[in-house]
């Protein structure tokens, strides 16, 4: 069999560009509405196989929300914080929580855990703020 090689095509260099420094986890509409500003006449369905592809090709991570496939730059293992008045999503790093979690799926039979990230839910500091009358 021939290798997969790996085409940095303009449409994959937009989309990486636009998300790596991206941390808001956009959609695929978001990401649409960017590419088609510098791509006018490319469709919603090349978007997506392109997410698709660079997902599968651990360029890109894809984060579900509640059935909305979000996508981040950060590939390595981590975790998220949703407020639930806002929408935001945080990036939560801690090796502690991996490591314990990771070791609690070591005692799962028949099944062989490669990944977990674990999701918390609450509101981010500035709709705290808000609620509170402190902004």
């Amino acid at each position: 069999m021939g290798e997969n090689k790996f085409v940095l095509t303009n449409q994959r260099s937009i989309i990486l560009d636009y998300i790596k420094d991206n941390h808001t986890h956009p959609t695929v509409d978001e990401m649409f509405n960017h590419v088609k500003r510098k791509l006018p006449r490319i469709s919603k369905k090349t978007v997506y196989s392109n997410l698709k592809f660079l997902v599968e090709n651990d360029l890109i991570s894809e984060v579900n929300v509640k059935g909305v496939l979000r996508y981040e730059p950060k590939i390595d293992p981590h975790h998220h914080l949703f407020c639930k008045s806002c929408g935001k999503i945080i990036d939560f790093e801690s090796d502690k929580l991996l490591d314990y979690s990771m070791g609690l799926a070591k005692g799962i039979k028949d099944f062989h855990v490669y990944s977990t990230e674990t999701n918390f839910y609450g509101i981010c500091k500035r709709c705290k703020g808000l609620r509170d009358g402190k902004v």
